[in-house]
């Protein structure tokens, strides 16, 4: 029995999501607290930055000598603008002076140089989602259960946001052209076919929120990186656009709020790029099905060239072995794609799409 990965396209469906800070801070919501986005679940702080001072250098003494001038000892706390070291000058008519960067504590001093931490900003970790605190995680997060629409795609170029759902183009395949990014889009999450790097740097001049694309040139991808908002690409790099299953479920809620996580895909904790769409609550959703065998019937899209995005439905499993055009042996099955005849497909080429 083969198992492949699994992507999930459901308009319903109830989950539970984890928020967590980067660094360890503390948690100010409480297991069955009933949370809105906005709502603040955590805070923390970004983390520290580490300096090192050349005291020798700067205060122009021998690396020796640089420890007696140090005002501060190692471990000391210390406010932005206090003074660390300081030496006097010829005749005692100046000074030079090092002052801590930002507010931090000393960590050391050795071979004339001094090791600064300075303290990260201040981080309120919002819940994203409305839902119910399922589980706290002490000093890092929560879980939140919440009920929603799941669109989960292939690529994210990194960053959560929170917005409304705007669909700028006509269906899927259509691409998002600059002409059609317009102050109306400020704000929003915008879903199009496809895109390209005028109507992407068009969307960061306007200050969207984030983008959700069928498709994306590779070529892109150190764009979208470092853009202000996140990009959600939701089949495959190159041209096709988004496939029905997804436009559909995506479309259904224009208008409503969404949370589009753009991070990168991490198998080890079951995490993909996703969108989720808050539902009204209601107890008959069904939790996404992970682990699902590949059998007749199933419903499946394909990674690979030369059918790379191609949904279908597996009509069965070949007994033996296949040649593929490349001289290999695989194991395959026979795939039905609308309007075309019956392909072969290595089952390693293949994923199934829960929708």
């Amino acid at each position: 029995m083969y198992i492949p990965s699994t992507t999930h396209v459901l308009p319903l469906a109830s989950l539970q999501r984890d928020r967590l800070l980067s660094h360890p801070g503390y948690v100010v919501a409480h297991e069955g607290d009933r949370v809105e986005a906005s709502d603040v679940v955590a805070k923390g702080d970004a983390g520290r930055r580490h300096v090192i001072f050349d005291l020798a250098r700067r205060l122009g003494v021998p690396p020796s000598q640089a420890e007696r001038y140090v005002k501060k000892e190692a471990g000391a706390e210390v406010e932005k603008g206090e003074v660390l070291a300081v030496r006097s000058t010829t005749l005692g008519l100046g000074k030079v002076t090092v002052r801590a960067p930002a507010k931090g504590t000393v960590i050391g001093v050795g071979e004339g140089r001094l090791l600064f931490a300075a303290a990260g900003a201040p981080v309120e970790l919002r819940a994203g989602i409305p839902g119910v605190i399922s589980g706290v995680k002490p000093a890092l997060g929560v879980t939140i259960q919440t009920t929603c629409a799941l669109v989960e795609g292939v690529w994210g170029s990194g960053k959560q946001e929170y917005g409304v759902l705007r669909a700028v183009t006509q269906d899927g395949h259509e691409p998002l052209t600059p002409e059609l990014v317009d102050v109306s889009c400020r704000g929003t999450i915008m879903i199009g076919g496809g895109a390209d790097e005028d109507a992407l740097r068009a969307a960061e001049a306007i200050k969207v929120r984030g983008m959700i694309l069928g498709s994306m040139p590779a070529a892109l991808i150190s764009l979208t990186r470092h853009l202000s908002y996140p990009v959600l690409v939701i089949d495959r790099f190159g041209p096709g656009g988004m496939g029905n299953e997804a436009w559909a479920a995506l479309v259904t809620n224009n208008g409503r709020e969404a949370l589009i996580d753009a991070r990168p895909a991490d198998r080890w904790n079951d995490q993909r790029p996703e969108v989720l769409i808050p539902l009204p609550a209601t107890a008959a959703a069904p939790s996404p099905a992970h682990g699902l065998p590949l059998e007749p019937g199933r419903r499946v899209r394909v990674l690979r060239p030369p059918y790379t995005g191609a949904v279908g439905s597996v009509k069965q499993i070949l007994p033996r072995a296949q040649k593929l055009p490349s001289g290999v042996l695989a194991v395959s099955a026979q795939v039905e794609i609308e309007g075309q005849p019956p392909i072969i497909v290595p089952l390693a080429n293949l994923e199934i799409l829960a929708s």
